[in-house]
Formats: C-alpha cells, sequence, structure tokens
C-alpha cells in the first residue's frame, strides 16, 4: 500500500507535490479532526499503531484508520489520557479491528460519554484477547520498550506529576499524557497527548510539571526527537522553553482546529526561538483565524478552518531520512 504526501520543507504557501512512502519506511499521518489529536502509523513489517482517535464528532479518525491499515490488526493503540477529544474513535475502532495492545492512563472521567464508552470498549477488547496496560493500576517502568521489527516504541511519561499547586483541572487531567517516542532507523517521532509543562501566564524561562520530569531524566530515558508532534495542540502551558531545547526538534506538527485559540502564539514563538525554520512548522488549522492568542502565521482574515484538508504526513526512510509534509492544499477560506 502507498501513500502521498508533500514533499517536506515547503513553505505553507507552497503548491503541492507528491511523495511516496516506501513498505521499508516508517509512515505517520497526523489527521486532520478539527481541535483533537489522531494520529495513525505504519511500521515496516505491516505493524500499525493509533495514538489517540479524535473529536468525539466527525469520522476523520476512523477514515484514516481504515485507508492506513491493512487487514484487520491494529498492534498498539494508545489512548494518552481521559479528553474526549483524543478518544473520539476509539469504539469504533476497536469495534472493527482485533487491537493486541492497549495502553492507558487508567484515569477515569465517569460523566463524560465518550470516556464512558471508550472505557466500555477497552473491556469487551480485553474480553477478545487484548492485553492492556493500565498505568494506574499495574507497575511500569518508563522506559520500557515495544519492540515490532526495527522499529521501537519507548514510553517515556504517563504519571500524575505537577511541580507546584498551580495547575487547573484541565492542566492535570493534561500532566498524565502518556508520551512516547517512535524509533526507526536514526529517526525519531515523539507523541505529546496534551502533556503540559509551564502555565499560559508564565515567562518563556519556566521549566514544569510532566516536561520538566521528562527534561530531567533525559539522560537516562531520552526524548530528542526529529519530529515533535507539539503538546497540547500549541497550547501555552505546554511546550516549554526546556522541554523544546531538550527534544530538540527538526519538524514540529501542531494538531489543532477552530477552537481555543490552539497552536497559540507563545508556543509558536519558542519553537521559532530556539531555531526551528517557520517552514519546518506545520499545523492541521492552516489558514485558521481566531485572533486572541492564537499565531497568526498563514492566517486569513474571518476564516474558520475546516477539518479534513490539512493532514500532515511524516515519513522515516530505511536510510534514517525524516521527511515531513501536508497532503494537499489547503480549502478552507
Amino acid at each position: 500500500m502507498r501513500f502521498r504526501t508533500i514533499i517536506a520543507c515547503l513553505a505553507l504557501s507552497s503548491p503541492a507535490l507528491a511523495l511516496e512512502a516506501e513498505p521499508d519506511d516508517v509512515y505517520v499521518r497526523v489527521v486532520d479532526g478539527g481541535p483533537a489529536l489522531c494520529t495513525v502509523t505504519r511500521m515496516p513489517g505491516e505493524f500499525y499503531m493509533v495514538y489517540d482517535t479524535g473529536h468525539w464528532t466527525g469520522d476523520e479518525c476512523l477514515a484514516a484508520v481504515t485507508e492506513i491499515v491493512e487487514g484487520e490488526t491494529i498492534h498498539l493503540l494508545v489512548l494518552s489520557h481521559a479528553d474526549s477529544d483524543h478518544l473520539g474513535a476509539a469504539p469504533e475502532i476497536l469495534e472493527a479491528y482485533d487491537v493486541q495492545y492497549i495502553v492507558r492512563t487508567g484515569f477515569p472521567r465517569w460523566g463524560t460519554a465518550t470516556w464512558e464508552e471508550m472505557n466500555e470498549a477497552v473491556a469487551a477488547e480485553a474480553k477478545f484477547g487484548a492485553s492492556i496496560l493500565n498505568l494506574q493500576s499495574l507497575s511500569f517502568e518508563f522506559g520500557e520498550q515495544l519492540l515490532y521489527d526495527d522499529a521501537t516504541v519507548t514510553l517515556i511519561a504517563g504519571w500524575p506529576v505537577w511541580t507546584d499547586p498551580g495547575p487547573t483541572e484541565s492542566e492535570r487531567r493534561n500532566a498524565i499524557s502518556i508520551v512516547l517516542r517512535l524509533d526507526y532507523a536514526g529517526g525519531s517521532v515523539l507523541f505529546t497527548g496534551d502533556t503540559v509543562g509551564r502555565r499560559k501566564s508564565d515567562p518563556d524561562t519556566a521549566c514544569k510539571d510532566a516536561e520538566k520530569v521528562m527534561v530531567d531524566n533525559a539522560g537516562s530515558v531520552p526524548i530528542r526527537s526529529n519530529v515533535m508532534i507539539a503538546p497540547h495542540h500549541g497550547g501555552n502551558n505546554g511546550s516549554a522553553s526546556c522541554f523544546i531545547a531538550a527534544v530538540d526538534p527538526d519538524f514540529v506538527v501542531f494538531s489543532a482546529g477552530h477552537q481555543h485559540d490552539h497552536p497559540t502564539a507563545g508556543a509558536a514563538e519558542r519553537y521559532l526561538a530556539h531555531g526551528v525554520p517557520l517552514d519546518r512548522i506545520f499545523r492541521t488549522d492552516r489558514d485558521d483565524d481566531e485572533g486572541g492568542f492564537e499565531w497568526a502565521e498563514g492566517r486569513v482574515p474571518g476564516c474558520d478552518d475546516v477539518r479534513g484538508d490539512d493532514d500532515v504526513d511524516i515519513v522515516i526512510r530505511a536510510n534514517g531520512t525524516v521527511e515531513v509534509a501536508y497532503r494537499g492544499a489547503s480549502d478552507d477560506c
């Protein structure tokens, strides 16, 4: 199965060009599902990973899974935390596929229909033989690795941690996000969920919470990665300068939509200040205009980003070359 993408490092307004991922490449799609996160990964040997499953409305995540996954098996499903914009298609995916291994935080959100439906679906999949790693109830050493032929998935974070009493309830939920790194042939992608490392009003020097813990432990559990799928959709309570420096990404992808002022100008400017080139920063809400704290790069006045036209493809070649690109031209405004 071959996939279409755009040549990496093009400016946001550049025309679409075609690029193919070969069977011995790692292919990751960051799905444009609006204000949500869904990623689908194919690894050599026909191993598949889904990290987060998108918004509770819309079918973009399930459509991407259906397109990319050949056969009936998903080898690894990671649900980074309990927010509904990361869980939307989980029940449908679990119903349609044989999911072999599920990693989740285990922290509940009773009373939230999306979480409860996901929870029931995971329990049902367990009855059919899926292995469940519930980080709340099972002992687990972070830095442990899952091997898929020549590709490696390392679990880096996923614990309740904050470094001062300041987090809001929402930030406490985000701070436990499961963070993992995918490595292949010397190239790497960091999946961060909604992890946090600062408060929205902090100075750029702030370094807190889960991001600080990952930085402090980077000597034993490395986080340096070629591609960072940015924390919390580009929210200003993530992407602390210390975390950006430790990851030292060549490319950054913001999974965002027309809501919450994501990606924020503050987060984007910290990546630029670190030296990530503008044409290596991608967002799944091109043209969007929310005003407020949203990053203004590429804004079209009065434009509301629509879903489904700003998917971002990541390819790690068998020779270690990493490429990132939009799948096509934006159709928003």
